[in-house]
Formats: structure tokens, C-alpha cells, sequence
């Protein structure tokens, strides 16, 4: 991957969703790009939440594809469709990537919140793990993660990606993000509305099969 890559907020976001649903939903991958716009727009599992336009999607895809980041799926005959190449531009592993895509999708976060975010992407399922993954893309010419220092009243340091640039550190006193504290209800609010918009992907693609 060039060591000039710099990525906008939005195509972060399009990039690490195709990633995502790409493990997560594989019988609905390669994505379209309304797909994509549901799964950028998600309410849940997302910080910050985005309103993507079908316009902002596919002008973050086209460009990615100059990047190489993403390619159009040959083998779809009618809609077009997309699938990332991050994988192959970074030749990290997929644990490693896993790691990478949670950061894009919910930011800066603490090792245990990556090691949950992360699982279901195929991450380390152990602290260990996640730190060596974080090892590893910040000992990097050009480092993909960077430790952020520990804000008064944290427990614990939090990681950021550097894709979009330096990340943005809350001046002391700020309210706590909204990936901090979460409660077991929180959580499981947060899952369903993650089904939720699985389900709501799967039936936008057979009405997409069936032309609806």
C-alpha cells in the first residue's frame, strides 16, 4: 500500500464495510452500492453514525478503485458490484485486518473493546493477540495505528487508525465516546439493531434478484 494513502471519513467507512459484511454476510458479497450505503449507515456498531448519500458511496468507491482498494465484480451480470482489495494492498493478515476494520468502523478503542469488536471479523480472540496486532501495524514505515495517550479518568489507552490521517484527541474534560462504558443492555440494544440491519440488507438484495 503506498505510504502517501490518505482516505476521506467516507471512504473509510465504504472500504471497512465491504470488509466487514464481506466476512459477516458473505452470501450477500459482493456488495451493490445501496448495500453499501445501509451497511456505512448503520446506526449501531458505527462511530460516528453517518447519512452517506448513494452519491457520496459511489464517488468513495470510484475513487478507491483508483487507489486500488476496491474492485467492480466481474461476474455480476445485471447491478454492479464491489468487493475490497484491502487485504491484498496491506498484506496484513486477516486477524491483523480484522483489528483495522474495527477501528474504522467504531474508532479510537481500548484493546479489550477491539478484541469484542474485532471477533466477529475474524480478530485475536485473546488480549494478547490484539496487542500484537496493534504491535504490528504500528512498527510500520508508515504506521496504520497509533496508541493514543490516557485521557484523566481512563483505565486504560486507547488505539486509533491513522488511514484518515492524525486522529482528533478530546480535550481533557470531554464527554467520554460513545464506545466507552457500555453497559450489558447497551450491548445487547446494540446487537439486535445489528440484525436489524442485516435483515434489512438481505431483503433489499432479493428484491434486488427478484426486480422489485
Amino acid at each position: 500500500m503506498s505510504s502517501s494513502l490518505l482516505l476521506t471519513e467516507t471512504q473509510a467507512r465504504v472500504l471497512a464495510c465491504l470488509v466487514e459484511k464481506g466476512v459477516t454476510t458473505p452470501a450477500y458479497y459482493p456488495m451493490t452500492v445501496n448495500g453499501v450505503m445501509t451497511a456505512a449507515n448503520q446506526k449501531s456498531n458505527r462511530a460516528p453514525v453517518m447519512q452517506l448519500r448513494e452519491t457520496d458511496v459511489g464517488g468513495a468507491l470510484t475513487d478507491l478503485e483508483t487507489m486500488k482498494l476496491v474492485a467492480r465484480d466481474e461476474s455480476s451480470s445485471r447491478a454492479t458490484k464491489w468487493r475490497h482489495r484491502f487485504e491484498h494492498e496491506t498484506l496484513l493478515p486477516k486477524p491483523v485486518l480484522a483489528v483495522l476494520v474495527a477501528l474504522m468502523l467504531r474508532g479510537p478503542q481500548t484493546i479489550a473493546e477491539l478484541k469484542s469488536h474485532g471477533a466477529p471479523l475474524g480478530g485475536p480472540d485473546d488480549a494478547d493477540g490484539v496487542r500484537a496486532a496493534l504491535d504490528r501495524m504500528a512498527d510500520r514505515a508508515d504506521p496504520l495505528v497509533r496508541e493514543l495517550p490516557r485521557a484523566p479518568g481512563q483505565s486504560a489507552t486507547r488505539w486509533a487508525h491513522l488511514l484518515c490521517g492524525e486522529p482528533v484527541i478530546p480535550e481533557p474534560g470531554a464527554a467520554p465516546s460513545a464506545g466507552s462504558g457500555r453497559g450489558h443492555q447497551q450491548e445487547l440494544i446494540e446487537a439486535l439493531q445489528a440484525r436489524v440491519a442485516t435483515l434489512e440488507e438481505e431483503v433489499a438484495a432479493l428484491k434486488a434478484a427478484l426486480g422489485i
